[in-house]
């Protein structure tokens, strides 16, 4: 009751700072959103974190040389046009020259390089670099193996961009969404700058305003970017509310008109109303097992053990079981991969079968689990009811778990250490190919910078074998090959199981009447830009 009539305060107080509320009805009155998507993200610049909650964040005050449009497809943004040469490696774009920055500055082709040097220095350490290795020798500088004068990412006049790229890439368009411009003379030396309105200048349809810690990262109208016309809405305001109950109270009390973290009450409430939308979401859920900890068999046992089907009821989730690690929304020459996929496989490559587990647990020497230890299970403390359910289906087989749960801004940390056996995770792609998901346990993810194993310390024959055929792929044109490859793959990673798959997302979301034109596309972020606010 304490935590509740406290958070209850907090809101008062936040939406006390929001100026006009969310209505937008009355003439002359701004058209404001009140955006809420759970807890704070541990941090809030593009350069620190790797998350879905900052990536959101990011998507709507940052844009890139492309961008997702109203119908969730990648179109040209900040370049106006475009080549390519014949091989496909060389991309020369060419940069609007009406372009500015959030605080009315000349915004050019030296910035986007800048930002790009910026983000793959070595010792800015960047986490969310994973989609820059399609750079020629974009990787190698961000290992401090080269200078940037190899790197393929040049300005070669104030408006001309040119990316080369270490192998052909189909889908370049849809990544350049994620190239976005840094202000660096506003970043140099200071380690705060994302913490400070004045400093943290972007280029997006909203601009930041006001940082609150704790309760909202608020956002305007961008007079200066390039489409601010069409830009309908006056306010953005990310509010931070870390409990689902709180969440759907403010929803219901207008407190809040866009929320995004649904509990099961609400998806109870609103699922047959207007108000409740739903969209794919190409992402993943699974349980990371250190595979120094856990052996193959015991690994093995436990996807078996998974009811996916009665964790999805009892969570009361909107998700479908995951019976691969490529989820639905991406494509097999206009297919549905994963029906492709579990066609050739002869069926799902992951189901759920009490005894099968319990026939590997003894053929491995752990009759009903005797001899095993107890495993220790992470996950953040929004994440117990789960791992609550997932202790009593490993038990039903002999395996016993103990969950350990942290707040969501320190869980990364203890997952980067090596104490614990299982850790809850899970990622949405960025775009439609399945390289997106597979991509993560590839050789060059496993080893931090000082050499040592990360994530599922997976770095046996197999994973080498794994390693091996994702590489091959980069070079292929041919898309079949390609397809075929990346499902032997998945094969090869689930049956050595250094990952439990559990869910493919779906995204649900509340939105109040009065506001159209929300965009959520299959990457899960929400974009704002086209929305408005209409009287009813």
């Amino acid at each position: 009751m304490k935590k509740v009539l406290a958070i209850a305060l907090a809101l008062a107080m936040i939406f006390s700072l929001a100026a006009c509320g969310g209505g937008g009805s009355a003439k002359n009155e701004k058209k404001v959103i009140n955006y809420a998507n759970g807890s704070q993200p541990e941090v809030l610049d593009p350069i620190s974190s790797n998350y879905a909650k900052t990536s959101i964040v990011m998507y709507n005050i940052f844009t890139g040389l492309t961008h997702i449009n109203a119908d969730g497809v990648a179109e040209l943004a900040y370049a106006d046009s475009y080549t390519v040469s014949d091989d496909g490696l060389v991309y020369t774009f060419h940069i609007r020259e009406d372009a500015k920055w959030s605080d009315g500055s000349d915004l050019n082709a030296k910035d986007w390089e800048n930002g790009f040097e910026f983000h793959m220095r070595p010792e800015n350490a960047a986490r969310s670099y994973d989609l820059k290795k399609y750079v020629k020798n974009a990787e190698a500088y961000y290992l401090g193996e080269c200078t940037w004068e190899e790197v393929g990412f040049h300005a070669t006049d104030d408006y001309t961009l040119e990316i080369t790229l270490q192998d052909p890439c189909t889908y370049f368009l849809d990544l350049c969404c994620t190239y976005i411009p840094y202000k660096t003379e506003k970043m140099e030396g200071n380690p705060d700058w994302s913490k400070n309105p004045e400093t943290y200048i972007t280029n997006g349809p909203f601009r930041v305003t006001k940082i609150v810690d704790q309760q909202g990262f608020y956002t305007e109208k961008n007079p200066y970017y390039y489409n601010a016309e069409n830009v309908k809405i006056d306010e953005v305001n990310f509010i931070w509310i870390d409990d689902e109950a709180v969440e759907l109270a403010s929803y219901k009390n207008g407190d809040i008109n866009v929320s995004d973290n649904l509990s099961k009450e609400a998806d109870e409430t609103f699922k047959s109303t207007s108000e409740y939308h739903a969209a794919e979401k190409i992402g993943c859920g699974y349980l990371t097992c250190n595979t120094e900890h856990i052996e193959k068999e015991v690994r093995q046992a436990m996807a078996y053990a998974l009811d996916r089907e009665t964790l999805i009821d009892l969570l009361g989730l909107a998700y479908e079981p995951a019976t691969g690690l490529v989820p639905f929304g991406i494509h097999w020459n206009g297919k549905q991969w994963r029906d492709v996929a579990n066609e050739k496989d002869g069926g799902p490559l992951v189901t759920y079968d009490v005894e099968k587990a319990k026939q590997i647990l003894a053929d491995a020497g752990y009759p009903n689990g005797e001899g095993l230890p107890t495993y220790t299970y992470i996950c953040k403390n929004t994440e117990t009811a789960k791992a609550q359910a997932v202790q009593n289906m490993f038990a039903q087989v002999g395996i016993d778990i103990k969950i350990d749960t942290y707040e969501s801004s320190v869980y990364w940390d203890v997952y980067d250490t090596e104490d614990w056996d299982i850790g809850d995770d899970g990622w949405t792609g960025d775009y439609d190919d399945p390289s997106t998901n597979l991509f993560l346990w590839e050789e060059y993810r496993e080893v931090n910078a000082d050499g040592t194993l990360k994530d599922a310390r997976w770095a046996n024959d197999i994973a080498k074998q794994y390693d091996a055929l994702m590489k091959s792929t980069y070079p292929e044109t041919d898309n079949e090959v390609r397809m075929e490859t990346m499902r032997e793959a998945e094969q090869l990673i689930i049956s050595d199981m250094p990952v439990i798959p559990t869910f493919f997302y779906t995204d649900t979301f509340l939105v109040k009447p009065e506001i159209t034109g929300v965009v959520k596309c299959y990457i899960g972020h929400v974009f704002f830009e086209y929305a408005d606010i209409v009287q009813k």
